[in-house]
């Protein structure tokens, strides 16, 4: 009995030894060369639904909060406020108003400052956009598609004409075209009455004469909590791979002396560094669909390089557990585009200290044959970020010829992060 028992204790570790030199065999083999701390770390780390190509494409989903500015009667003042976002009931109301207008809108030409300014005195919508983006981008936005090309930084809705509302659209540099529309002037008359003033203004209409005209001064600064950066906990070249369509146990994959790693898939290339920088670029058209811009014509139009821009957005926000994207930027050029993103915490952008993007999109032809990428979470504490006064704020900001004043995030790299007014 006691033999037996020897003999089955010594097939049972024999076993175990040959169990433990397969496996050290497997993970010998380049195929199987991906570290286990990925591993266990993808099992462990909260993951978002569903993969990164089933997100929604809807482009209105990628565009930021906005300024609004609201005038039902211009003598008892207007109504303002900072970064509203797309869902906001105002918003909801007011889109498609401007969807409406742009359907319509014919060019009468460029309009005076002074002629935009006593627009703005009659019931009138405005939206700050923000950033400056090409105007197919807004239509997008919109929900509709746009007959002419232009700059645009802001758009106003006014009631001057008592039959149709006028559309004026105003770039980043100042230029002001003005458009007929068939939108009713009572459907904007009817939307503005249903906000009471709360005391904002344009820049032009205080002593602040040096801020930019249109820059909406509100009276009371608005809520931002201080928010706490750090890499995601589902970030790993594990994930990334996964999320990225590639091969999840690279042939090809080494680290450099700095940390990053690095995963070669002709013709295809991608980096992956300790701190939350990821870097792909390709030397050709690669397979996957999630690196393919769909196109109607020979050439891809705008929404259809946004999507294409998006839908890698997602992919890398859900593989990863990072703060949503939103965008900041389209530079088109011969042969492509480059589409620019960037966070918000909350409503509230957050602009890196090294002016950088989290995301940069470079689309050639019907490809997008780079992406840099900056991965983070902006989760909010319990605290309050100590601003200033809003009339503090734009005595100091006004020391900046046509400086705007907005608030925002700096981050820095690490830590918390409190809201600050920024002039730029």
């Amino acid at each position: 009995m006691q033999n037996k028992r020897l003999r089955s204790a010594l097939q049972n570790m024999a076993l175990a030894l040959l169990s433990l030199s397969a496996l050290f065999l497997l993970g010998s083999m380049p195929l199987f060369h991906i570290s286990w701390a990925d591993q266990v770390q993808s099992l462990l780390a909260t993951h978002p639904a569903g993969g990164g190509h089933t997100q929604s494409t809807a482009l209105a989903d990628m565009f930021p909060s906005v300024h609004v500015m609201v005038t039902g009667d211009i003598e008892y003042g207007r109504y303002g406020r900072l970064y509203v976002p797309g869902d906001d009931p105002l918003l909801e109301q007011v889109i498609p108003l401007f969807q409406e207008a742009l359907g319509s809108a014919s060019e009468t030409g460029a309009a005076a400052e002074q002629t935009l300014r006593s627009a703005l005195d009659s019931p009138c919508l405005y939206l700050d956009l923000t950033t400056e983006l090409p105007l197919e981008a807004v239509a997008a936005w919109l929900g509709e598609s746009a007959g002419f090309s232009r700059e645009v930084r802001s758009m106003a809705l006014t009631t001057e004409q008592e039959e149709t509302a006028l559309l004026y659209l105003r770039s980043g540099t100042g230029e002001i075209f003005r458009y007929s529309t068939a939108l009713p002037a009572s459907a904007v008359r009817a939307a503005c009455d249903s906000q009471a003033s709360n005391d904002s203004r344009f820049a032009y209409e205080t002593n602040y004469a040096p801020l930019n005209p249109y820059t909406v001064l509100v009276a009371e600064s608005p809520e931002a909590p201080v928010v706490q950066t750090e890499l995601p906990a589902a970030y790993s070249v594990y994930n990334l791979l996964t999320a990225l369509d590639f091969n999840a146990h690279p042939l090809f994959r080494y680290t450099e002396s700095s940390g990053t790693e690095v995963v070669e898939e002709s013709p295809r290339t991608l980096r992956v560094s300790p701190d939350g920088a990821v870097s792909f670029t390709s030397r050709g058209e690669a397979a996957s669909p999630l690196y393919r811009v769909s196109a109607a014509g020979e050439a891809p139009t705008m929404p259809e390089c946004l999507s294409a821009a998006w839908r890698l957005a997602g992919a890398l926000t859900e593989g990863t557990g990072a703060a949503p994207l939103y965008l900041r930027a389209v530079e088109t050029a011969e042969g492509g585009c480059t589409v620019r993103f960037g966070y918000h915490a909350g409503t509230i952008p957050v602009f890196f200290s090294d002016e950088r993007d989290a995301l940069s999109v470079t689309i050639s032809g019907t490809a997008i044959t780079a992406f840099t990428y900056r991965c983070r979470a902006y989760p909010a504490t319990e605290d309050a970020s100590p601003l200033l006064p809003s009339a503090m704020a734009r005595a100091i900001a006004s020391l900046y010829p046509e400086a705007g004043l907005s608030i925002g995030y700096v981050d820095g790299g690490a830590g918390p992060l409190a809201a600050h007014w920024l002039a730029g």
